[in-house]
């Protein structure tokens, strides 16, 4: 009968032993994770979009479209690409872009715009391209739709 009691009371001791390390680690676990929580926001905000194209037009196997958010400065007009986003071979329009750039890099001296511009393969010469669109105050959560058109380059630049 000895023995059964000690038996129990060494289980009981095990136990304690085993449950307070667990609970004093489960209790720092939720304090560290609601820490981890507030550094892990998402460092940076997104443009999403479609582009459209309004012809039916067939496009070579080869092709980019380079989607790219632009700033120019309010008094010098010096236009600087931000972020750019390069698609190959899409399939069809509309195509869908995702745009992720860094708010720190956002500034009140700069107006923003997005550029599209369509490359057929060995050309470094858009095909196709939207007038730059110009973007109103950037929040990162902004959705546009655009829509390219052809190119015209002055037979002065031809070669």
């Amino acid at each position: 009968m000895l023995l059964k009691h000690v038996t129990a009371r060494a289980i009981f001791y095990i136990f304690v032993s085993l449950i307070m390390p667990l609970l004093v680690v489960g209790c720092v676990t939720v304090e560290e994770t609601q820490e981890t929580q507030v550094v892990q926001r998402i460092p940076y905000r997104v443009i999403s979009g479609s582009i459209f194209y309004p012809n039916n037009l067939y496009f070579p196997a080869r092709i980019r479209l380079e989607i790219t958010l632009t700033a120019e400065h309010v008094s010098t007009g010096r236009i600087v690409p931000l972020v750019s986003q390069t698609i190959r071979n899409p399939q069809r329009f509309p195509v869908n872009f995702i745009l992720r750039y860094d708010p720190r890099d956002i500034s009140r001296v700069y107006e923003y715009s997005i550029v599209v511009e369509l490359y057929r393969e060995n050309e470094e010469t858009p095909y196709l391209r939207n007038l730059p669109f110009p973007l109103p105050e950037l929040t990162g959560d902004d959705n546009i739709i655009l829509e390219l058109q052809e190119v015209r380059i002055p037979t002065s630049f031809r070669q």
